[in-house]
């Protein structure tokens, strides 16, 4: 009886059994990934609208110690450069004070991203009705100027996905809407740059200081001029 039960506790798995555990470990694993996949993306859309949210107020703190005009964008700036024709450093590094920490500016989901676009900044800054209304010339957006605050895109992610023939350069540290859309929806498909890496849509951040998750541009919540409702390509 004491070798029975001794060889009973010994006994190992039959290569039938070992099989049947590996497929519901599989099954298993197929109906939980999709399901984590959700989460992370979930998560990544939350952490990116919380740097917007930070971006935002330093944005305003700006503002307000600027006779209410905004951080000026130029052409690409990396970080520490100066603007050739603006003589000033990039949006980002103008707002860095208020931020506080630098890594607000990266965006989580560009991690999705292949390692050439993969750069550590990702918001761009809504400049296009201040560089109408100075006659197609570098100019900050004016707060005072904005009628549709709760609508008026003042940025968004940019995570470095190519849209058309224009792209971003990952290091650029001042991407802006000076000469491109950075929210699906322009007539110039060339001149559009697709952002749409949180589960094929982008956040957007607004003047009035709230983000939000968008699969395309919308025309009755979005404007990006000063007095109208109106989409970029349209004069303000």
């Amino acid at each position: 009886m004491k070798s029975h039960r001794a060889a009973m506790r010994t006994r190992a798995f039959t290569l039938m059994e070992l099989l049947v555990v590996i497929a519901i470990i599989a099954i298993l694993a197929a109906l939980l990934l999709p399901a984590l996949s959700k989460a992370k993306q979930r998560a990544w859309t939350t952490s990116c609208n919380s740097n917007l949210h930070q971006i935002g107020l330093a944005m305003r703190m700006y503002a307000d110690e600027n006779t209410e005009l905004y951080p000026e964008s130029g052409g690409n700036i990396y970080w520490d450069a100066v603007d050739a024709t603006t003589k000033k450093q990039s949006w980002m590094q103008q707002i860095a004070r208020y931020v506080g920490n630098t890594n607000a500016f990266n965006c989580p989901g560009n991690v999705q991203l292949p390692s050439e676009l993969q750069g550590p900044f990702n918001y761009f800054n809504s400049c296009n009705a201040a560089y109408i209304a100075a006659e197609n010339e570098f100019a900050p957006v004016r707060s005072t100027a904005i009628m549709f605050p709760s609508a008026f895109v003042l940025g968004g992610d940019t995570a470095g996905v190519k849209g058309g023939r224009i792209i971003f350069d990952p290091l650029d540290a001042d991407k802006d809407d000076y000469t491109q859309n950075c929210v699906g929806g322009a007539a110039d498909d060339s001149l559009t740059e697709f952002w749409q890496i949180h589960s094929k849509g982008q956040n957007v951040m607004f003047a009035d200081g709230h983000s939000k998750w968008y699969k395309i541009f919308n025309p009755g919540e979005m404007t990006f001029s000063y007095n109208v409702m109106t989409n970029w390509t349209s004069p303000f």
